[in-house]
Parts: C-alpha cells; structure tokens; sequence
C-alpha cells in the first residue's frame, strides 16, 4: 500500500521528513528541530517525493518537530553562504534553485487533491507561511507565533505574501508586511490567518480522528475540527489597535503611509511605527508595498510567479546577503543598505524587481 511505503521510506529520525500513517489520513511532519524546521532544498527534495504517492489518501497533516516551531522559515543562511562561501554541496546555483523548488512546492501543496491539515504550532515565518497558509484547513495553537520579517532581512513577504496579505482586513496585511509584528495564539484566526484554534495538547487526539476520514472531504475535515475548538477562544490581543493600524497604513502609495504616521492621531503609535520602519531596508519596504498592492489584483499562481522575479532580482543585488549578514550571521544588526531613504528611490527602480524573466526563465507551476 502507497501510505506503508512511504512510511517506510521517511520513517528514519535522520531524516529531514517523516511520515506517519493516522488511518486513512498521512502525518508529515518536518525534521529539523535544531534549526526550527527551517526548509532547505533537501526537505523540498523529500517532501515533492512524498506527495507524489498520495493522491490517493484522504488527508495530509502538516506539522513540525519538536514543540517549538512548525517551521521558521527559509534556510537563508544556507542561502548567504552559498553566494558568499559555496562549495560542491553548497553551489551558487541554489540561489536561484531554492526559490524555484520552494515557490512550486507552496503551490502544489496549496491545490492538493488530498484536505491538507497546516497544524501552525509554534513558531511559522517565512517559508513557514508558505506551505501552510494556503492550506484548506490551517489550525493555530496557544504556541503559535506568526510573523513576515524579511524587511529587515533586505527580502521582501514572498510565498504568495501578494495574495494573502492584500486580502486581509483593516490594512493588516500592509502592517504585518511592513512592520514585520508578530501575531500570536488565536490571534491567527481573528486576522484570517488560520481558520481554527486547537488546544496543543489536543492535536494528537486531533490527527487521530481525522484519520478515521475515509473520503476527500473538506466539509467532513471541519466538521471535525470545530469539534476541538474551545466555544470561546482567546480575543484579539490588538483589537484595540484596529482603530490605529487601518487609518496608519492606508494609502496609495509608501509615502501615503509615513505622511499617515507621521500625522497620526494617536502620536505613539505613529511615532513608534514610523520608527520600526526606518530600521527595515528602505528597498524591501518599498518592494513589499508595491508587491501587495499588485497582488491584490492577482491569483495565487500568478504572485507566486511574481515572487519569482523579484526574488531573482534580489539574489542578483546585495541588500539581501548584507541583511542575513549583519542580523543572522554577525548579529550586530547595523546593515549598510543600498539606499538610506525608502522615499528617495525611484518608482522606476522597484518596477525592475517585476519586470517578466528573459530566456524562459520564469516560474513553471
């Protein structure tokens, strides 16, 4: 039986993927614990493998090991050393084949056949967001821990960040994407980032009744969920800064946004706000208002493609391996961007990193 072989081939506690048969449903669970789940090519490699073999099955629940993290994100340190160290193991070319193998894994996993279960416990950035967001059924925990930080990394809200973002409530999606602020617990589900909050401790309980599903049915999958659900979750931590964060970040442009800081009734928050954007890379803010309000106009393959080219563009510029740098690798957090000024760059310069890739080499998904 396919879910018996693929239990044997990914069963190892080496490995960087295991799987679990739950009846008729499989648990996939990432394997790096000591690097919070972080995604590298390898774990691409291995879950496209996976997933190969499971049409058939009723569900896929996605998880992470360890308790801490469904996943943290990229491996971009990976990335950084592959442009400023790389070896046989380690090549250039992972630059641009990370983000081609990521990007279309996010999209197959998003229009899978089987319900696709994202269980968000712990910690879920970056690459993290991208494989469970997208997902049918993406539950949140008390440990959950959301967050969009590539500004300060000189990246941009990639995996789709275009599609999900722009369609949140209240300018949310331009004040998680701008700001990089962490959402937590039920606060998930309260901004439609996740669609249910599950008790940690239940999970287990949790998988093993959707394992009883014998159907690909996402009704029935709910159905069983909501039965987990507390009757009253946690309230929205910021609600109260709903009022603030709408009128903050509205606007047509990044310099609509700063005028609205910088002239915001309540002056703390503006002022506070205005602050953590002077510290992000003026030129990743700029990418991610503009990728945003694009997107909003777009499907989720066709911001996918769009992440592509400006991910192209950045692995080509220096912003990003100076960002991983100085906030991941050296830790003094003091980088020297390309441009000092997010409002001094010229549109011209951001409608480069959208422009359609030459030679073919556009995102085939």
């Amino acid at each position: 039986m396919r879910l018996s072989l693929i239990s044997a081939m990914f069963s190892s506690s080496n490995s960087q993927v295991l799987t679990t048969k739950v009846g008729s449903a499989l648990n996939i669970k990432l394997n790096r614990p000591s690097q919070l789940n972080a995604l590298n090519l390898p774990m691409i490699a291995e879950l496209n493998q996976i997933l190969d073999q499971t049409n058939q099955t009723s569900c896929i629940i996605l998880s992470g090991e360890g308790g801490k993290a469904f996943c943290a994100g990229g491996d971009i340190k990976t990335l950084y050393f592959a442009k400023t160290q790389p070896s046989e193991q380690n090549p250039p070319s992972a630059l641009k084949q990370f983000f081609f193998d990521e990007y279309k894994l996010d999209y197959r996993l998003a229009t899978l056949k089987p319900v696709l279960v994202a269980l968000m416990d712990g910690i879920v950035m970056g690459g993290g967001v991208g494989m469970s967001i997208h997902a049918p059924v993406r539950i949140a925990t008390e440990k959950s821990v959301f967050a969009m930080p590539e500004a300060k990394l000189g990246l941009f809200t990639d995996v789709g960040g275009g599609y999900f973002l722009s369609r949140l409530p209240h300018r949310l999606g331009y004040y998680l994407g701008l700001s990089g602020f962490r959402l937590k617990g039920a606060d998930l589900v309260h901004a439609g980032l996740a669609d249910f909050y599950v008790q940690s401790s239940e999970l287990q309980n949790l998988i093993s009744k959707i394992g009883t599903i014998q159907s690909q049915n996402l009704n029935e999958v709910k159905n069983i969920v909501k039965q987990f659900q507390p009757n009253q979750i946690p309230e929205f931590t910021i609600k109260q800064q709903l009022q603030n964060i709408e009128p903050g970040y509205s606007g047509e442009s990044l310099e609509q946004i700063f005028n609205n800081l910088q002239n915001h009734q309540n002056q703390k928050f503006g002022q506070d706000n205005l602050k953590i954007l002077k510290d992000q890379c003026p030129l990743s803010l700029r990418i991610i208002f503009e990728q945003i309000k694009r997107g909003q106009k777009l499907d989720l393959k066709e911001n996918l493609k769009m992440d592509y080219r400006i991910v192209r563009r950045i692995m080509q510029g220096t912003d990003f391996f100076e960002g991983v740098k100085q906030v991941l690798v050296d830790k003094n957090h003091v980088p020297n961007w390309s441009f000092k000024d997010a409002l001094t760059i010229p549109q011209s310069e951001v409608d480069k990193y959208f422009k359609v890739l030459e030679n073919e080499e556009e995102l085939d998904i």
